[in-house]
């Protein structure tokens, strides 16, 4: 039988390759969703974010939880022409955000690493984009180092290059 041959095969590929994925593998549990949703949601309130480099000027990094508990959403730049929004949620057992850039573009990102005190997330797609080699976010860490203090690092990337990260140390005002 000539099937059987061509299922083997495809059989293989499958197996043998399973890095032909496009979609990045996520490494962690429901629990540990659930968990790193929490830590967002304990972030309530103001911070005082300093940008390394400093080619941007220190601001106030705002969060709040909305829907019932059911999403946080952080706030920066508030007041300006370049004020963006990020919205965290849980979607079922994943974690999963949508930053609302001033590029205007909105990049759908899932969180692809949570650990004890981080939580990484990679682009899983981006709206209103409509030039692939347009520049947006595609990656974003949030490294809780204690109650007080946070840092951020986002990720551009531009005609399928990554730039230079933005890190925000911020500091909790109230």
């Amino acid at each position: 039988m000539k099937i059987m041959p061509l299922s083997i095969l495809f059989l293989s590929v499958v197996v043998v390759h399973p890095g032909c994925s496009t979609t990045p593998s996520i490494s962690y549990s429901p629990e540990s969703a659930a968990e790193a949703f929490s830590r967002f949601s304990s972030l309530e309130g103001d911070w005082n974010s300093t940008p390394d480099p400093s080619d941007m000027p220190p601001s106030i990094v705002n969060y709040r939880t909305i829907a019932n508990g059911s999403a946080v959403v952080e706030t920066v730049f508030k007041g300006t022409p370049f004020e963006m929004s990020t919205v965290i949620f849980l979607d079922g057992d994943r974690l999963l955000m949508t930053h609302y850039c001033a590029a205007r573009n909105q990049p759908h990102m899932k969180a692809s690493e949570v650990t004890k005190g981080s939580v990484y997330f990679v682009t899983d797609h981006v709206t209103n984009h409509l030039d692939p080699g347009d520049l947006y976010m595609g990656e974003a860490e949030w490294i809780f180092t204690d109650e007080n203090h946070l840092t951020t690092r986002w990720r551009t990337f531009q005609d399928g290059e990554a730039g230079d990260p933005h890190v925000f140390n911020m500091t909790r005002i109230d």
